[in-house]
């Protein structure tokens, strides 16, 4: 025996539920076609320019590299050491009054970089009482070099930087 709230429940469930087992999507697809307008509307557009550079040639001579170059930047207290770990050192690099000189380390990573075209990694060496600080302007300096075109563009010498303790 039923009740009869639970019959009067029953009809109406069945009275306004009659034939209503599809799925209404329109209001999916209206939401769709707004949000796709949106989307096209506020995308940014950008455009590239590619610029052709003529650099001028450095007026130093060339430096002569050995032919399986292992790159190595050795930073010690005095100075920093651009160095093969095959054949040795290539230049030493003494500091300045305001510190590191790391406008010659860029000079001499451009050479490098000349020389080597396809080269893309290199060792920093840092010695014990280095700063952080200098540890990542001596990488910056190996990796990337200011163009003097644009103020904000720089060019790609050695981006694949390894970190090692320097030889005592």
């Amino acid at each position: 025996m039923k009740s009869k709230a639970a019959r009067l429940v029953r009809r109406n469930h069945a009275r306004y539920h009659q034939g209503r087992d599809d799925l209404n999507i329109v209001p999916m697809i209206d939401m769709m076609v707004i949000l796709v307008f949106f989307l096209i509307f506020t995308a940014v557009f950008s455009k590239t320019n590619i610029l052709q550079l003529n650099l001028p040639a450095t007026s130093t001579a060339p430096v002569d590299l050995p032919k399986g170059l292992k790159l190595e930047v050795i930073i010690r207290p005095d100075d920093l050491v651009v160095n093969d770990r095959n054949s040795g050192p290539l230049k030493v690099i003494a500091n300045t009054a305001g510190g590191y000189d790391l406008d010659h380390l860029s000079e001499f990573m451009r050479q490098v970089k000349s020389q080597f075209p396809q080269m893309t990694d290199a060792t920093i060496l840092p010695g014990p009482a280095v700063s952080y600080d200098t540890l990542v302007q001596v990488m910056d300096t190996v990796r990337v070099y200011q163009l003097p075109v644009a103020p904000f563009s720089k060019a790609e010498l050695f981006p694949d930087i390894a970190i090692a303790d320097a030889p005592t």
